[in-house]
């Protein structure tokens, strides 16, 4: 009996760990999914959305003059059917990326067309900040 729990105790861990992606495997996706041609609309439409909020989120959360904590960091995500971002992630976390990751996650994302999945669209930055 005890041999049995634990057996589907691990193949349930086995199963939850399967179904995380790791967050370079996610980063890939969302970078395909981006040079696809659906991708590439999408992206065009979303940036001229969210770019000006972006912007501020920046300036708020790597105010000029203040010592910044990383240089570069990545966010990835997955915009939703709900056009909400979901599953938000940074590296390097630290306090100003996930400042960042924070507010961007509170951006009005453009809703995916229904050519992507249930998980909706993935979305990628790569931010490099300059002193």
């Amino acid at each position: 009996m005890k041999l049995s729990i634990i057996i589907l105790a691990s193949l349930l861990a086995f199963v939850a760990f399967a179904e995380d992606e790791s967050f370079g495997a996610r980063v890939q996706r969302a970078k395909l999914a981006e040079a696809s041609p659906d991708g590439a609309a999408y992206q065009k439409i979303l940036w001229k959305l969210i770019g000006d909020y972006t912007a501020s989120v920046m300036q708020q959360c790597f105010p000029k003059g203040a010592k910044t904590d990383t240089n570069v960091f990545t966010l990835v995500g997955d915009v939703g059917h709900d056009s909400k971002l979901h599953k938000v992630e940074v590296r390097p976390a630290t306090p100003m990326s996930r400042c960042f990751a924070n507010a961007f996650a509170a951006a009005p994302f453009l809703q995916p067309s229904v050519t992507f999945d249930a998980n909706g669209v993935p979305l990628e930055i790569d931010m490099k900040i300059k002193p």
